[in-house]
């Protein structure tokens, strides 16, 4: 069990590097949706890979996002946030909550 998290990890932050090396066509897609749709799919994809923060409602944890997005850009290292947010949240999915921000929160935190 704690090798197949090590590699969900390892996938998960590989993923994330992978579209911060690509962006641009993640980029422009995301930027034509509307923010209610982009939070919504963000809300989606945290609730799917039950990467929701415990304890927290919905605008609790779509403020959460927006927050790792002006984390990002104002340049934390992907790792460490997803690092603070596993330690400010108390769970483990910090890797998918941050895939998740940059996704459709801020796909533009690398420009």
């Amino acid at each position: 069990m704690a090798i197949d998290r090590i590699r969900l990890r390892t996938f998960a932050i590989a993923c994330a590097a992978t579209f911060v090396a690509l962006g641009g066509a993640a980029v422009g897609a995301a930027a034509t949706a509307d923010a209610g749709g982009a939070e919504a799919a963000f809300v989606d994809e945290i609730s799917v890979n039950n990467a929701t923060l415990p304890g927290r409602s919905t605008a609790e944890m779509i403020s959460a996002g927006y927050a790792t997005c002006d984390h990002l850009r104002r340049g934390v290292p992907v790792l460490d946030e997803v690092s603070a947010v596993e330690r400010a949240y108390q769970f483990g999915q910090g890797t998918l909550f941050v895939s998740a921000a940059t996704t459709h929160l801020c796909p533009d935190f690398a420009s």
